[in-house]
């Protein structure tokens, strides 16, 4: 049912009852407030009031009727009992208000005057009744917290029982913890897969809120960000987020996608060629028909615009300065740098060119922003975990990304399945790994924690946290 739904359901239960305004939920801080202590002592008082007035109201009609022992009796008893219900009540106006139980759903505890309790530690037990003939209260009984939270009249029996139910359903069900606002649980749900599948929390910005636990986030993040991303300090994540934002890989796979959609022959003319020139390069054979043999390849490569591409090849390889300077001369310098830097780049795209074989996948390839959105929200997070971010940078910067995200994209399903599409291009044939995450996004899929199911795909994006 969902955090919502089962807190919706407490209320309902509540609806029309004596009950029903002893519950206050304030929805930014997540904390569900109980007392049913006031207003079961305010109605027994002010039915003991109007029992005085009864009473005085017979001893007047006695004293008509000459009854006259009978009506002091009766008089007297009536006004005592309409004093005592005036003292009382101006005792309950003037006293301090008395706190009521906090069920601190955000946070995972029940608290009172002090004490907090682990919701993880209620047992059904701890939520017992106490009847009588005029109302029937609900107390928590925790060795640590005693205190009513909710009343009912004697007659509303079955739905006292239905809201105890609700109520238990409520703080039995896992909470998120963490201080997390929607907008920021949205962008935690953008880097979801990202995050998930490296082992970190989908509640929060940084680590796990224990201090072994954020110790050991951070040792991971610094570990992750050294291997696979050759990150060692803030300079060089800035960079890897920027390169992602603005490139990324989704540049490869439009390029891919253009030459998957060429002739078979040509097709076959440019695997031939990469496959050549790679392994010249493994060989470290760099003489001249390396050159001539590499220029081909970027002719073939880049198609009609083969010709412009080619002649930027000895500039690049001599390092000219501005050689790069262009639109052109920047995504030849990338191709390049992966061809002679990355030994499994070759095999790689390969592996796209027989991938987007599919007409399908292909069309799709102008929808892969996520792939590498979705990686730059986890840098950002892991930078903070390293101790390199402050909380507020991150989120100032993961913002702009997120609405990016959201523009691009119909649903968290239309999200998930293009980042999936966009990792298949970028990892290769490996179906454990596939498995893996197919698995993963039928968990945040149906789990009613996840930051999917906690905040609408079309939320309002916007800063929440200042």
């Amino acid at each position: 049912m969902g955090h919502s739904g089962r807190l919706g359901a407490v209320e309902d239960a509540a609806l029309g009852t004596l009950a029903e305004d002893t519950l206050d939920y304030d929805e930014d801080a997540g904390v569900l407030a109980l007392d049913g202590s006031l207003l079961s002592e305010t109605v027994g008082f002010l039915v003991a009031g109007v029992g005085g007035v009864v009473l005085m109201l017979a001893g007047t009609a006695l004293t008509f009727a000459g009854a006259d022992g009978w009506a002091r009796w009766t008089l007297g008893a009536g006004a005592a009992l309409v004093l005592l219900v005036l003292a009382m009540l101006l005792v309950l106006r003037y006293a301090p208000d008395r706190p009521a139980v906090e069920f601190r759903l955000a946070e995972g505890v029940a608290a009172y005057r002090g004490a907090t309790v682990p919701l993880a530690e209620l047992e059904p037990a701890h939520l017992a009744w106490r009847g009588g003939r005029v109302f029937k209260r609900l107390h928590l009984r925790h060795p640590l917290i005693r205190r009513r939270i909710a009343a009912f009249f004697a007659g509303e029996a079955d739905a006292a029982e239905e809201f105890r139910e609700r109520l238990w359903e409520l703080l039995s069900e896992p909470h998120l913890p963490g201080p997390a606002t929607p907008v920021q649980r949205w962008i935690l749900g953008a880097g979801a897969l990202y995050g998930a599948i490296n082992g970190f929390r989908l509640d929060r910005l940084g680590g796990d809120p224990s201090p072994e636990g954020a110790l050991a986030d951070g040792r991971a993040a610094l570990e992750l960000l050294q291997e696979p991303w050759n990150v060692y300090d803030l300079d060089q994540l800035l960079a890897a987020v920027t390169w992602l934002v603005q490139d990324g890989h989704r540049a490869d796979f439009a390029q891919d996608a253009d030459l998957a959609a060429r002739p078979a022959a040509e097709q076959d003319e440019y695997a031939r060629l990469l496959r050549e020139v790679d392994g010249l390069i493994a060989e470290d054979r760099m003489e001249p028909p390396f050159v001539e043999r590499l220029i081909e390849l970027v002719r073939v490569r880049y198609g009609t615009e083969g010709e412009v591409y080619a002649k930027l090849v000895p500039s690049l390889l001599r390092d000219e300065p501005g050689a790069d300077a262009s639109e052109e001369g920047a995504a030849l310098a990338q191709f390049l740098g992966q061809l002679f830097n990355d030994r499994d780049h070759a095999a790689e795209e390969l592996h796209r060119l027989d991938v987007l074989a599919d007409p399908g996948l292909r069309a799709n390839t102008g929808r892969f922003l996520i792939w590498d959105y979705s990686r730059a929200l986890m840098l950002y997070r892991w930078g903070h975990m390293a101790g390199w971010l402050t909380e507020r940078y991150c989120w100032d910067r993961m913002l702009p990304l997120a609405r990016d995200i959201q523009r691009g994209y119909g649903s968290w399903q239309d999200m998930a399945t293009c980042y999936l599409q966009g990792r298949r291009l970028w990892s290769g044939a490996d179906e454990e790994a596939r498995a893996e995450y197919d698995r993963l996004m039928e968990e945040l899929t149906g789990d009613s924690l996840s930051p999917w199911n906690l905040v609408p795909w079309d939320l309002d994006l916007r800063d929440d946290w200042s």
